[in-house]
Formats: C-alpha cells, sequence, structure tokens
C-alpha cells in the first residue's frame, strides 16, 4: 500500500475550521525544551496527583456536609439522608473510577470496560491536576504526556482486533528524515499507510473520508491533547508523543518501538520489547 502525504489543495476541500499542527507553539521564545524535548514520562505522574485532587476534593466534599449539617437537621429524616447519601456516592464512585483505572495501568487488564469510546483526556479533573501539579514543577506538557499515556492504555484494553486497512496513522511534517525513512520501514512491513498532515483540518478531513476504526497519531503533546479533544473520542486512538531536540515544529523524532507496538496491538500481534537496541518479542 502507498504512504501518502496529504496536500494542502486537497484540504481545502473541506469545510471544517482549520487548526494548524504547532499553533499552540506560537508563544514559544526559542528556548530548548526541558530534558532536550524528550517529555516522556509515567502514567503514574497524572494517577499520582489525580490521586492528591481526589483527596481534597473528599475533604472539600465532607467539610461541606458538615458545615450545612444544621441546615441538613431541619430536613425531613429522609431527605437528610438522600443528601449524605448521594454525596457519598458520587464521590465513592469518583474514587472507584480512578482506582480501576490504576488497576487497570498497573496490570494490563481491562478494569474499565466502560471507557470504550471515551478518553481520560476529556476527563474535567484534568485543569485542577495540572494546576497542582504545577505548584510542584511539572510541566503542563510533561502531564499531558503522562494523561496521554493513561489513554493509551484504556484505549490499549478496550480495543478489539482491525484490519489493516482500518487502521490510519497520522504524522506531523516535523519529524525529521531518518525518523520518516524508518517509519517508512516498519509501516511497509505491516502493510499499512501513513500520512503526513500538515493541519488538524487534515486530519479531521482523513477521518471523515477513511471512517478508521483505529488511529496511531504522532505530534507534540499539546496537538494531541488538542486532537484527542476534537475527536471525542468517537474513535480509538494512540497517541505517540514526538521528541523535540532542537525545539518544537522541527527535527523531531519518536520511539519506533512505540510506534510498531501501536501498529501490532491495534492488528492484534503479539508486541515487542526492546532489549539492548534489539527487538524482541515480549
Amino acid at each position: 500500500m502507498a504512504n501518502v502525504e496529504t496536500t494542502s489543495a486537497e484540504a481545502e476541500e473541506t469545510k471544517i475550521a482549520p487548526r494548524k499542527l504547532g499553533d499552540t507553539w506560537d508563544g514559544w521564545a526559542g528556548k530548548i525544551e526541558e530534558n532536550n524535548g524528550d517529555l516522556e514520562t509515567t502514567p503514574w505522574v497524572f494517577l499520582g496527583f489525580t490521586s492528591i485532587v481526589l483527596s481534597l476534593l473528599n475533604v472539600a466534599g465532607w467539610l461541606a456536609l458538615y458545615l450545612v449539617q444544621p441546615r441538613l437537621m431541619e430536613l425531613p429524616e429522609w431527605a437528610m439522608r438522600t443528601v449524605v447519601m448521594g454525596a457519598a456516592g458520587v464521590l465513592g464512585a469518583v474514587d472507584l473510577v480512578f482506582l480501576l483505572i490504576g488497576a487497570t495501568v498497573l496490570t494490563g487488564l481491562n478494569f474499565v470496560p466502560f471507557f470504550k469510546g471515551r478518553h481520560i483526556a476529556l476527563s474535567g479533573i484534568i485543569p485542577w491536576t495540572v494546576k497542582i501539579s504545577s505548584l510542584f514543577g511539572i510541566s503542563k506538557d510533561r502531564m499531558s504526556n503522562s494523561i496521554l499515556q493513561v489513554g493509551n492504555s484504556l484505549t490499549s484494553v478496550n480495543q478489539a482486533n482491525i484490519q489493516r486497512e482500518e487502521l490510519l496513522i497520522l504524522l506531523p511534517r516535523c519529524l525529521d528524515q531518518g525518523t520518516r525513512e524508518d517509519i517508512k520501514k516498519v509501516t511497509a512491513k505491516y502493510d499499512v499507510d501513513f500520512h503526513i498532515c500538515a493541519g488538524g483540518q487534515m486530519a479531521r478531513q482523513l477521518l471523515a473520508e477513511k471512517r478508521p476504526k483505529g488511529v496511531i497519531a504522532v505530534a507534540c503533546e499539546r496537538d494531541l491533547m488538542a486532537g484527542v479533544q476534537d475527536v471525542g473520542a468517537a474513535i480509538p486512538v494512540i497517541a505517540i508523543a514526538n521528541k523535540r531536540p532542537e525545539g518544537p515544529c522541527r527535527n523531531t523524532n519518536i520511539n519506533l518501538t512505540e510506534m510498531e507496538n501501536a501498529i501490532r496491538m491495534y492488528l492484534g500481534k503479539d508486541l515487542i520489547k526492546e532489549v539492548e537496541g534489539e527487538l524482541v518479542k515480549s
């Protein structure tokens, strides 16, 4: 199958409002990012700070109930119990959901079948987690990397096998030439296509035309988060954050093992791991 680079002329045919890839870096001052643009972290950064947010939420919830207790006592007993049990039920449900997410990430087993068709990046708790983590020196981009890794884990355990023609791979134009050639070799190995897109508008057009059952998207954390929010988790997405040793939008690269494992996951093949530079089956 031929690999495809989507042109700007093709993109003009769509009526969807454009979102240029990389426009989230318009205010970039030219300073190289932390760790030379490699923000790869673990899903436990997000889950750890989310646990702090949930703890604060629980404390705030029960404190609020304590403060309004005199007013609750004026209500009929059944009404007071309904309010207390309702608050406890909501707080307990949120705690349980994130406990099951943690168990899924830890074990690789599917404790969250209800997350099929959803993405953790759409969770309302994320803005609070980002704010709390910033107090500890965790950048929004690094936190986004962790969030996307959690999302990848949830997508993987909920994803059924698909055919190669049902898989859509979206790449940014900023990848360096060597990485492009390596991706060509990997995709040729599994006879799947990839598309190089100049903007979110082109990506949306491809999603509408191809109607894939699975997507592998490569971009910076900012664009990946924006893309997931655009799609609304209607399509399963594995998000691979690029590494930016020269800064955003220029000569970026990715972990090829991560790309190959994403392809193998969708096609129902055993994953591989990297040991001393060699790829072996896990």
